[in-house]
């Protein structure tokens, strides 16, 4: 198991708790907690657990060099089949890592996708990203069904070790690039319900606009890698990868495109009504964005949360085009 942590004081000693509590059957297993240039508390609360267990492997350094470093480290250490990984604010239930193991009796599985659960701290704000993720696990679960998981949820995830390939030093989004290999292997990525682990955070839209741009900004810099390399991916993969992942990173780019067109045929039959919609759609966003109590709404918070993250992926295009966005990540803030 690999966990990478940057200035997670507030959370560290409660996550090596919770992997060591975990039960991998009859597995043997050892976890790796790398700190990557923590400047809080981090390292000085790892070194006091350090010694907690034979199978716990704690690694700290300076300076930060990003998450993509911190997984290459402990991979390059790690003596098993099967390579865990979860954030360090991700708390996994005490089975659930049987059942993320269990698919890989499939030799044709590469990699396992665990179910994330988003628990919401305090009341300011709907959990929109809560809401998404719900909506993101029923197509994740049907593209397992129909063939393979396009990406996996980075928070909970596995993989066999022999596909894990050094990740370059900008790599973005380390998660999406890993469980990639296994359709480029001809191997496929799967849901596992069952691998529950909870996420706690503050529901706060403005985080996730940042989030949000590092991942769009992350999945343009893999397909121009992709389009640019030798790797190739099964026929049948190419629906879900073009559905589920490129016209959502294009979204903001064809939502433009559909008022634009509105606009120009509002005269006709019809086509005021929808002018009218999609008006009223993005006045409750603005609404959102000008009145922070009413993001507590639903009708409020969903075009709101919509509009954030299609602008996030704007953003993150913007990013991408321009190399402005950097490998180092930044967490989602607590109060």
């Amino acid at each position: 198991m690999i966990v990478a942590a940057h200035n997670e004081e507030e959370v560290i000693r409660d996550k090596v708790d919770n992997c060591l509590a975990l039960d991998f059957g009859p597995a043997a297993s050892e976890i790796f907690i790398v700190s990557d240039g923590s400047l809080d508390k981090t390292n000085t609360i790892l070194e006091s657990v350090a010694g907690q267990s034979d199978r716990l492997r704690v690694i700290t350094y300076h300076p930060r060099v990003g998450k993509a470093n911190a997984l290459n480290v402990a991979a390059a250490q790690a003596q098993g089949e099967v390579l865990v990984f979860s954030d360090a604010n991700v708390m996994i239930g005490t089975n659930s890592s049987r059942h993320l193991l269990s698919p890989f009796a499939d030799p044709e599985v590469g990699v396992v996708c665990g179910r994330v659960l988003v628990k919401a701290r305090g009341d300011k704000e709907v959990a929109g990203e809560s809401l998404y993720m719900q909506y993101e696990a029923m197509v994740q679960h049907a593209e397992a069904l129909l063939y393979s998981m396009v990406g996996v949820d980075g928070a909970y995830f596995a993989m066999r070790s022999h596909l894990f390939t050094p990740l370059s030093a900008g790599t973005i989004l380390d998660d999406f690039v890993l469980s990639m290999q296994a359709p480029a292997n001809g191997l496929r990525i799967v849901y596992e319900p069952e691998a529950e682990a909870m996420e706690e955070v503050v529901p706060s839209a403005e985080n996730e606009f940042k989030r949000k741009a590092r991942i769009v900004a992350g999945a343009y810099q893999f397909l121009a890698n992709f389009l640019r390399g030798s790797q190739s991916f099964p026929f049948k993969l190419w629906f879900a990868f073009v559905s589920h992942k490129i016209l959502r990173w294009l979204a903001p780019f064809l939502l433009l495109a559909l008022f634009v067109a509105n606009v120009s045929l509002i005269r006709n039959s019809g086509y005021g009504m929808l002018f009218v919609g999609q008006g009223v759609f993005y006045l409750l966003a603005v609404l959102g964005f000008l009145v922070k109590s009413w993001r507590t709404k639903y009708i409020v918070y969903v075009p709101y949360y919509f509009c954030i993250v299609n602008i996030a992926a704007l953003c993150g295009f913007i990013r991408f085009f321009c190399l402005k966005q950097g490998p180092l990540w930044e967490k989602v803030g607590r109060q």
